[in-house]
């Protein structure tokens, strides 16, 4: 994954035992991280207060697509 803020401070919101932060240049940084629980890792991925990208990890692509899909049901953008 990787987001469009060089700092590290938002990253407390994601646990550090599942996951190494490195900064890429002056404006971004990667975060690099394992689970067992791709869809709780979404969940938290969603909570954080910046843009991100995720560039790698079909599986955990797919459980960030689904809980967009279904965020935007429930905000009623998309049909049921």
């Amino acid at each position: 994954m990787r987001s469009t803020t060089p700092r590290v401070e938002p990253w407390a919101f994601v646990v550090r035992h599942v996951r190494r932060l490195e900064p890429v240049g002056a404006t971004s940084c990667r975060l690099t991280g394992t689970t067992s629980n791709p869809s709780w890792y979404a969940e938290q991925l969603a909570a954080l207060p910046m843009a991100f990208r995720i560039t790698g990890g079909e599986e955990l692509r797919h459980c960030v697509r689904a809980l967009g899909q279904r965020l935007l049901r429930a905000a009623g953008t998309l049909p049921r």
